[in-house]
């Protein structure tokens, strides 16, 4: 399988990690890859959301990574905030 991250989840990555340190940044970054290999091995390992063919997988205590999986690609799709509004996160997903 092959992992691609679409330009929503480029900024979204960018917009958490801009929040953080140095330290906590990189700290970030490196437990975002160990999912990512973890998702590739069995990427049925994020939890469904809703009825939707998103999964997500909990990266940090308050960030979530949702992907989906098209043929051989995983498409990371979002870093999503547990702060920000959940009504947000559907209108984000459906579009």
């Amino acid at each position: 399988m092959v992992v691609k991250l679409t330009e929503n989840a480029e900024k979204t990555f960018s917009q958490i990690t801009s929040k953080y340190s140095d330290l906590r940044a990189a700290k970030f970054s490196n437990q975002t890859i160990s999912t990512i290999e973890m998702i590739l091995q069995n990427n049925k390992i994020g939890s469904k959301y809703k009825k939707t063919s998103f999964r997500k997988f909990l990266i940090t205590n308050q960030v979530y990574l949702f992907y989906t999986i098209e043929k051989q690609i995983i498409y990371i799709v979002l870093f999503w905030d547990n702060k920000r509004n959940p009504l947000e996160l559907d209108v984000i997903l459906s579009s």
